[in-house]
């Protein structure tokens, strides 16, 4: 009996870790597909105002920039939480199957020192630099917020919430890197041969 609790323990660990990677990995893929679907729709709005009326949207400039940064930061979470990201597979592919593995998984250690180390710095940039306000959007942020009597929109004109984006994408490439490490050493199957599934 205590073998088979160890087993039905055992599964489900297993698909409660499938479950929070497949929630996670919605969750990276919405931000990224809305991110860029926003920036789109600035741009191309933006581009019909100039070619038509003569004129933009002076927070047209800046905010697809913005929208990018956030778009790249889920994008790499996604990818890595897919194992799609760009890696020197010529090195690994001729290795056995189970030292690919833990190849693998001593790099997702590694990549959750890094996202902290980036969640960690971009939360000191955007403390130390985010009370600036962005020339493009602080006086639509202004505007907005006096039209609407919610004073907290003119916060959007500052650089803080924009510059949250590395914040952001540090703690999502941690959990990504954690997930995928969690999977590695449980012998959770991973997926479409993302074992070895980087580009080369």
């Amino acid at each position: 009996t205590g073998a088979c609790r160890r087993t039905s323990q055992y599964r489900l660990m297993q698909r409660l870790l499938t479950t929070l990677t497949r929630t996670a990995e919605r969750i990276f893929a919405v931000g990224a597909g809305l991110s860029m679907a926003l920036m789109f729709s600035v741009v191309f709005i933006n581009a019909v105002r100039r070619y038509t009326l003569g004129k933009s949207f002076e927070w047209g400039e800046e905010l697809p920039v913005y929208l990018a940064i956030f778009g790249v930061m889920f994008g790499c979470a996604l990818g890595y939480l897919q194992d799609r990201h760009v890696r020197l597979a010529i090195f690994v592919d001729p290795l056995p199957a189970s030292t690919r593995r833990w190849i693998y998984a001593a790099v997702d250690l590694v990549m959750i020192g890094a996202g902290a180390m980036l969640a960690w710095s971009g939360w000191l940039f955007a403390a130390r630099r985010g009370n600036i306000e962005s020339s493009g959007l602080i006086s639509s942020a202004r505007g907005l917020a006096e039209f609407t009597g919610i004073d907290a929109i003119a916060f959007l004109g500052q650089m803080y919430p924009w510059q949250f984006a590395m914040c952001l994408g540090g703690v999502m490439i941690g959990v990504a890197a954690f997930l995928k490490f969690l999977e590695r050493v449980s012998g959770l199957p991973q997926g479409s041969d993302n074992e070895a599934g980087g580009l080369a």
